[in-house]
């Protein structure tokens, strides 16, 4: 982190730890279960979200919020209750690790993986661990990793330390300093805002682990200020600089009025870096007036980058139960008003628990952006975090070409238990882009297939990964993964 961001780090945990020791009658803080590490128990853990309302469009969910969930479906899905208690008794240690997982690939290309963390095709070891330590009901520290090794001497081995952070407070405000995952989208194939794709960021975060109950109405917010990777920025008129990394704040709050309909919004800002003055002010003017101190500024007068978006999430229950979801983004304002969101992206999904039989789930989402997403003319390389836009997978060839065109995509998954409990899983993603003058992007497709096999207290995957890219080089992977 840089010495700012260290410094208010500091200072808030001085400043609030008599607070959080003092406040009775409230939870302590919560671990996180990891996201995009481990399938199988991210799948049942969005099925209990679906089947069970949880009132949560952003990600990772908290295991406070699954355990007060959990307790809603013990009679009516009792064999999602039963796997779920088994897969979480290791977040109910106070000391020691809950997750650790091996994988070997051989892979004949150099393709960057979506939702990856900024991970290539051709690695060829990686390895990913969680582990906490639980001092105090309002005190934890968390350390996690995650570690890529390339086989070409060209590439840099990288160490991320993903899911590493103090956090401190109660389950209404819960204070994270560290390498928080933060995941801005009530989908799982993607996050137009805020995703797993590029590498996680430093950050600092306030948010409440259970949902807040406010007459009837259950709420969730989250606030977070985070220090990307380092780039060019404009700070004068073709003036550029690369002194200080550019920071990235956020804003998301959401409310369940219903047990089957959950609204929300979020906001993110991109800003600093280089020689651009940072301060209270910058961000305040920004999320008050974003077309004023955005898009009507001179270079040395704009608050920096910013992005935004709706969300809804509505649960049907009954014999054939599923998940709509439903948001619309905005790069940019539109028609001169600050409350019209303009370069829309609007993505939806359904997601079905239980698609025709208890043991297989079916997930389906489209999305469609139009031009100039995660581009600005103050930050050179754009909305990125060391080579990788921290939103939309599909927009990652855009950003490499080095263009911001409209396009789609499509998001198709299912996971078949069988009767041996041995796992059929199936990804497809496909994307379309414009072409962007001698630029000509072809349509892009590619298939993953694990077959998990539970082994003693572990799990073993096999897995195949192949596909054409919108520039179209082909690419495959072999994989060999183990988990405990």
């Amino acid at each position: 982190m840089s010495l700012s961001l260290s410094r208010l780090s500091l200072y808030i945990v001085l400043s609030l730890s008599p607070f959080f020791v003092s406040v009775a009658n409230a939870g302590g803080v919560s671990p996180y279960l990891p996201m995009k590490i481990s399938p199988v128990l991210e799948n049942e853990v969005e099925r209990l979200a679906s089947v069970a309302g949880i009132p949560n469009l952003t990600k990772p969910y908290s295991l406070a919020t699954i355990y007060h969930y959990m307790s809603k479906v013990r009679r009516s899905h009792p064999t999602l209750y039963s796997r779920l208690n088994a897969s979480l008794k290791p977040y109910e240690q106070k000391f020691g690790l809950t997750q650790v997982s091996f994988s070997a690939r051989v892979s004949d290309e150099h393709h960057a993986m979506p939702n990856a963390r900024g991970t290539y095709s051709d690695s060829n070891l990686s390895a990913n661990f969680r582990g906490q330590w639980q001092l105090a009901d309002w005190f934890a520290l968390y350390v996690g990793g995650n570690f890529t090794h390339y086989e070409d001497d060209a590439l840099e081995e990288v160490y991320q330390a993903s899911g590493s952070m103090l956090s401190m407070g109660v389950d209404w405000a819960q204070l994270d300093i560290g390498y928080k995952d933060i995941w801005l989208s009530p989908f799982q194939g993607s996050a137009q805002l805020l995703s797993a794709n590029g590498q996680t960021m430093p950050s600092i975060s306030l948010s409440n682990n259970l949902p807040i109950e406010f007459f009837g109405v259950r709420w969730n917010y989250q606030g977070f200020v985070a220090q990307m990777s380092r780039q060019p920025v404009q700070f004068k008129a073709g003036e550029y600089s690369d002194k200080d990394k550019p920071l990235l704040a956020g804003f998301h709050l959401s409310m369940q009025p219903t047990d089957w309909w959950t609204i929300g919004a979020s906001r993110v800002f991109q800003f600093g870096g280089g020689e651009r003055p940072v301060g209270i002010g910058t961000l305040a003017r920004a999320f008050v007036n974003p077309r004023g101190a955005d898009n009507d500024a001179a270079v040395d007068k704009e608050s920096g980058n910013q992005i935004a978006s709706l969300s809804s999430k509505i649960n049907f229950d009954g014999q054939l139960p599923f998940t709509f979801a439903l948001e619309l983004a905005g790069e940019d304002t539109s028609n001169n008003k600050s409350y019209q969101l303009g370069n829309t992206a609007l993505t939806t999904g359904l997601y079905f628990p239980y698609f025709l039989s208890d043991d297989i789930s079916f997930t389906y989402e489209y999305s469609d952006w139009q031009n100039a997403w995660y581009t600005n003319n103050v930050y050179d390389e754009g909305y990125v975090n060391d080579g990788f836009v921290v939103g939309h997978w599909a927009m990652q060839v855009q950003r490499e070409s080095g263009t911001a065109v409209a396009g789609t995509s499509h998001f198709i998954k299912t996971q078949w238990q069988q009767n041996n409990d041995h796992i059929i899983s199936a990804v497809v993603r496909m994307s379309e882009h414009e072409d962007a003058g001698s630029i000509v992007f072809k349509d892009a497709w590619e298939l993953q297939l694990d077959y998990v096999i539970p082994w003693r207290t572990r799990i073993v995957t096999f897995g195949v990964y192949v596909g054409e890219d919108s520039l179209g080089e082909s690419f495959s992977q072999v994989s060999f993964t183990v988990e405990r």
